[in-house]
């Protein structure tokens, strides 16, 4: 019986680390960078479809600071300008939980465009 319950307390307690670390606030929030990998791109409406909630679904590709590529997936209420700058902020289970325009000097150097369009 003592046994059990000092398994069950370390259980416990193993779960309240977890989710401690997992759930932190400032994490969930979806414009706060703080957990999540941050991608540059640039917009093109080609991909872009309507869906029937009526958002725009976008299909790009996005660069990370040093400029490793990666296919991401995401949706607007609006359609975006195309040729324009946005930052994407990407968890590895929700996927891109933010997008912000921006200009091309907020852009890393490492992100060089002109080669990969």
């Amino acid at each position: 019986m003592k046994r059990t319950f000092t398994l069950l307390a370390l259980v416990i307690i193993i779960l309240t680390c977890l989710w401690l670390f997992f759930m932190d606030p400032d994490k969930l929030t979806p414009d706060n960078p703080a957990g999540k990998t941050t991608y540059y791109t640039i917009v093109d409406n080609s991909s872009a479809k309507k869906g029937d909630n009526g958002r725009y679904n976008y299909e790009l590709t996005g660069y990370t600071d040093q400029g490793k590529p990666k296919q991401l997936s995401f949706s607007t209420s609006k359609q975006l300008q195309t040729g324009a700058y946005i930052k994407l902020y990407v968890t590895l289970f929700r996927g891109v939980t933010h997008w912000e325009e921006i200009t091309s000097d907020e852009i890393p150097r490492q992100v060089n465009f002109s080669e990969k369009l």
